[in-house]
């Protein structure tokens, strides 16, 4: 197998959370359809928070939407530039955070979701 393959392989392997904030419910929903109907990412799971930080040497407190996406390696970078495109925010946060362990099952509903 070369690099890029084997490379490749470990991406389809490895399982992520995609994590982001968002100012509206509305956009986060919208957003998240268009990834789970691009088989970008299997769900989304989104609450609402207080969030308070510093920007442009000011610090806001505001109401906003975090998400956590639940997807594959490979999936990151189309996943991210969807994100990117879309987002609202000047300087979005978009984390992608590796998934260590899950449950049984998880890993067949991942890639059947994702595969189809």
């Amino acid at each position: 197998m070369s690099k890029s393959n084997k490379k490749k392989s470990n991406k389809r392997n490895q399982y992520i959370f995609i994590y982001a904030t968002f100012p509206a419910k509305k956009t986060v929903m919208k957003i998240s359809e268009k990834l789970i109907q691009k088989k970008l990412v299997v769900c989304a799971n989104i609450s609402e928070h207080d969030s308070i930080y510093s920007w442009n040497e000011r610090v806001y407190e505001e109401k906003e939407y975090a998400v956590f996406f639940k997807t594959r390696g490979d999936k990151w970078k189309a996943a991210r530039e969807l994100i990117l495109k879309e987002h609202p925010y000047e300087t979005p946060v978009i984390l992608k955070l590796r998934i260590r362990g899950y449950s049984p099952g998880f890993e067949k509903w991942m890639n059947d979701s994702l595969d189809k």
